[in-house]
């Protein structure tokens, strides 16, 4: 008794479906201009969100030390706020300029602690994305 091999629909105007086909292009596989210029915008545009995500993590993260010093408590969080705020106004220029130089500084160190801490999975992500993986 023989036994007779599944039984694979093919319409007539279609293809054979190959048996296994790869999940990623081989990596010699070259890419024309267009393929790479469309990685290259695609490239751009993530590391922008990235990059901006990461400042605005750095700007929020002063919002988060006063509520933590306030308790959470709104009107607490508004009476740190109001006294660091007259005390930046009572001060002379010199010292303004000080304080908001020292501020700068701060914000630039903490987006790039930020950053540097996201970078490796940023840096997965866009691999796989850019591999044609799935999400």
């Amino acid at each position: 008794m023989t036994t007779s091999p599944p039984l694979h629909l093919v319409a007539p105007a279609e293809p054979k479906p190959s048996p296994v086909e790869p999940l990623h292009p081989p990596l010699t596989e070259r890419k024309g201009w267009r393929g790479r210029g469309a990685d290259l915008c695609f490239i751009t545009m993530r590391a922008s969100g990235f990059i901006g995500s990461s400042y605005l993590m750095a700007l929020g993260a002063p919002l988060v030390f006063f509520l933590a010093v306030s308790g959470g408590d709104g009107p607490s969080l508004f009476a740190h706020l109001a006294n660091v705020a007259d005390r930046f106004l009572a001060a002379d220029h010199a010292r303004q300029t000080q304080f908001l130089d020292e501020i700068k500084l701060v914000v630039i160190a903490a987006a790039t602690l930020i950053a540097a801490w996201r970078l490796p999975r940023f840096l997965r992500n866009l691999e796989r994305d850019l591999q044609g993986g799935k999400k």
